[in-house]
């Protein structure tokens, strides 16, 4: 199950294909930006796998998903444990995928532990809403576990929902008081320079673009616990 469509999240298909792998298992969204741009992130795996951003060698491949899931969630058998996968609507990406069982919720990039979100392709405003999604869902879930990073407790999401809720309302005042030069919102936002230049541009890209609500899962039946206490 691919989470999105960030190369160091699917650029593994090829070896779970060639070891008889026949269902990869994304968003639609997801799936249609590995179709369109997998080539392209080739170039970022150049110093550490050069087969693979040459596109030659073995399992370097691009496998696009083909198992879609869309606005509903979608229950897997994993044999003898079931899996749900669901959307919360654009975040991270367009296309985050989560995946629950009776007691983990895997997140992706949705949630990341030890540094700071990558917003490159993100959607802020709906991005904090979707964290705030994933904390009330702290007494479904005995364990969270973020795309990078350590398993992470419901303080952790609610405390990364209300930074990203409070750094969009200082960069729109920032857009609003200096539209030609945002970026002076920079030194006042809560990450680092490079994030905080993306954050912004990516505001104003999805604000322009308008938001969308974000999808209301149906999780079927109640399951306790979240984190350890």
């Amino acid at each position: 199950m691919n989470t999105h469509a960030h190369y160091d999240h699917f650029f593994g298909n090829a070896v779970f294909a060639d070891d008889g792998v026949t269902e990869f298992w994304a968003h639609a969204n997801c799936a249609a930006a590995i179709e369109r741009d997998a080539d392209n992130q080739r170039r970022f795996v150049a110093t550490n796998e050069p087969e693979m951003a040459a596109g030659e060698g073995d399992a370097v491949d691009i496998v696009v998903p083909n198992a879609l899931v869309h606005d509903q969630p979608v229950l897997v058998d994993l044999g003898g444990v079931t899996a749900t996968l669901f959307y919360l609507g654009r975040a991270h990406t367009d296309g985050d995928l989560l995946v629950g069982t009776s007691s983990t919720l895997f997140v992706g990039d949705l949630v990341e532990q030890g540094a700071h979100p990558s917003f490159e392709d993100s959607y802020p405003e709906e991005w904090a809403d979707a964290l705030r999604h994933i904390s009330a869902l702290r007494h479904r879930y005995e364990f969270l576990v973020p795309g990078h990073g350590k398993p992470a407790s419901d303080e952790f999401v609610k405390t990364m929902a209300d930074t990203m809720s409070t750094a969009v309302r200082q960069a729109t005042q920032s857009i609003r008081d200096m539209p030609s030069d945002a970026t002076k919102a920079i030194p006042v936002l809560p990450y680092g320079p490079e994030q905080s230049r993306w954050f912004i541009k990516r505001l104003q890209e999805t604000n322009a673009q308008g938001r969308t609500s974000l999808a209301t899962p149906d999780f079927g039946p109640e399951k306790t616990g979240f984190y350890p206490s």
